[in-house]
């Protein structure tokens, strides 16, 4: 197919806003693939990254996304022109990296393989930053087994507080295809898609007396991830521990106050150090990891087979109208609170 030198793209403007331009399709590097969109899913990070300041006018909103690969770089391995792939970069940060694009470029090995049967809408939903952020903290930071593999040890008992997010959704999958026994909280209406989804105990967050009934009926949760991630949010969920250990947050949070299990250490973990490039927020340079990368690159070779065995599912997914005009609507709907249990996916290509 022919290559166009410009393309339609969502960039932050002036006053902390989007909208839709004209820009140049990306050049790729030697390790890099050009990546025609059909559909780009959203996270909190994307409209954060504009309304909080963090992007500057011109640069490529999104992340997830899921399309066909139409270029390759000279030193690519492993992938072709044709390839069904998806994947997550890190937009909001650069004039020509972002996902809400017709074309975007990034390493080939930080794509994974989308099986026959599996749409593009859903393999932009899988992504991404929700599925690799669960992978993160579930196999690098708590160390669960992969899938697939076994455990030297008992199986874990993991709590993935507010399974509904994007991110519990995926960590729930995972855990439970690592032989973890899943306990999870959630609004009640989501009950029975946080069980149908691998969750063995869930629970009303709400519930005045939901830390004591976590501990009272699983005492042996010593792992855990806090998809909220705020003072409260951590806290109650370190206390419904039963055993020491380790809960992984997706922001920093810090044990200020009274009432904190002393026996459950706070890991953050955070998506973005896996694509293995410094990246600088609110005036902080955060170094590369390379060792994070190399999980995401072992990750993404795995989670294809995943998908195609069926046991990682796309978030239940809302179609927003209009394509890349339809983010702002996206946008304004995540911002006033209004997405739960779902993934809101724009379809970009045709």
């Amino acid at each position: 197919m022919s290559i166009p030198t410009h393309m339609q793209a969502v960039v932050a403007v002036e006053g902390k806003e989007i909208a839709v331009q004209t820009v140049a399709v990306p050049s790729i590097a030697n390790n890099e693939v050009l990546v025609q969109v059909k559909a780009a899913a959203q996270n909190p990070t994307d409209w954060k990254h504009v309304a909080f300041g963090l992007s500057q006018p011109g640069n490529i909103v999104g992340c997830d996304y899921a399309g066909v690969v139409v270029k390759v770089g000279t030193d690519v391995k492993n992938v072709k022109i044709g390839d069904r792939v998806a994947g997550f970069v890190h937009g909001a940060r650069k004039n020509d990296l972002g996902s809400y694009a017709e074309y975007l470029r990034t390493e080939y090995d930080l794509v994974w393989s989308v099986p026959d049967g599996t749409s593009f809408e859903e393999a932009a939903a899988i992504g991404g930053v929700g599925s690799e952020t669960a992978a993160l903290a579930l196999y690098h930071a708590l160390g669960l087994p992969w899938p697939g593999t076994s455990s030297a040890g008992a199986p874990r008992t993991v709590l993935v507080w507010a399974g509904s997010t994007s991110v519990g959704l995926y960590a729930i999958q995972l855990a439970k295809a690592s032989g973890a026994t899943v306990v999870t909280t959630g609004s009640p209406h989501n009950h029975e898609l946080l069980k149908s989804l691998g969750a063995a105990g869930v629970f009303d967050y709400k519930s005045p007396t939901v830390v004591q009934d976590i501990k009272q009926a699983y005492p042996d949760i010593d792992a855990g991830l806090d998809c909220i991630s705020e003072q409260g949010s951590t806290k109650q969920a370190a206390a419904s521990f039963g055993k020491p250990g380790t809960i992984t947050t997706l922001l920093p949070v810090k044990k200020e106050g009274e009432g904190w299990n002393p026996d459950v250490e706070i890991e953050p973990v955070l998506a973005y150090y896996t694509r293995g490039k410094a990246f600088e927020i609110n005036g902080i340079v955060r170094p590369a990891v390379p060792e994070q990368r190399a999980h995401a690159v072992k990750w993404l070779s795995q989670q294809g087979d995943l998908v195609k065995s069926g046991q990682l599912k796309a978030n239940p997914i809302k179609i927003i109208p209009g394509g890349l005009h339809g983010v702002k609507e996206g946008f304004e709907l995540m911002k006033a609170g209004k997405v739960s249990a779902q993934k809101l996916v724009y379809q970009v290509g045709t």
